[in-house]
């Protein structure tokens, strides 16, 4: 099943084998846009929360923690939905990436598709390894878009990893009554959210449509 990269076995669960040069090719692809975006936009890596939805979930986890090179900025943070943790025999988190990179992952109890054990073992592991995770589940199956409270939850996590400051720690947002104005756009900082798209023949222009900025 082909997509950001080949998927061997059906369900996912924590023994389903990785495709490791199909992923090894998505985060190449995602770090040439993050790339991008700093040099046409002049947007930080350090500003940026890699994200993903199932596949795109596996893709922003791998891309955000799992032996990112010596010397790379790390990311604002990592929000992995329904996703999993991939080359997990390969795993190599360094310390400060751990300690810069926030993970939030939110995942379906009911979910056949990529099994919720995958959700259990990944937070477990990362956590062990000194991420900060936030971590929920819902009872509901593979989905996110129709899950209101994960998208709250989402919104919160991107809120307090880009937009918060230090007399705002305690501070909670109705996102269903807020507006916001240019000198918002302009203070608050850019969520890169890659979505898990699949990736064909035009994939310079696939992988970018794949994903979307916004201010919140």
């Amino acid at each position: 099943m082909p997509g950001w990269f080949d998927v061997f076995d059906w369900p996912i669960g924590i023994d389903a084998r990785d495709d490791a040069k199909g992923l090894a090719m998505s985060v190449k692809r995602v770090e040439e846009i993050v790339n991008e975006l700093k040099e046409e936009e002049g947007i930080d890596p350090s500003r940026v929360i890699l994200g993903g939805f199932s596949q795109g979930g596996a893709v922003a986890v791998t891309a955000a923690y799992n032996r990112r090179r010596k010397g790379a900025t790390p990311f604002a943070g990592c929000i992995v939905m329904s996703g999993w943790l991939p080359l997990k025999e390969y795993l190599d988190v360094s310390e400060e990436i751990a300690k810069a990179t926030p993970l939030f992952w939110a995942h379906g109890q009911q979910d056949d598709k990529i099994l919720y054990e995958q959700q259990v073992f990944g937070v477990d592991k990362l956590d062990s390894l000194g991420v900060d995770v936030t971590a929920h589940s819902y009872p509901v199956g593979h989905e996110s878009t129709s899950n209101w409270e994960e998208i709250q939850d989402m919104a919160e996590f991107v809120e307090s990893v880009l937009c918060r400051t230090e007399d705002e720690d305690d501070q909670k947002y109705d996102y269903d009554s807020m507006v916001l104005t240019p000198e918002d756009a302009e203070k608050n900082a850019l969520l890169y959210y890659l979505c898990s798209l699949p990736i064909d023949e035009s994939a310079g222009v696939g992988a970018k449509n794949a994903a979307y900025t916004s201010t919140l």
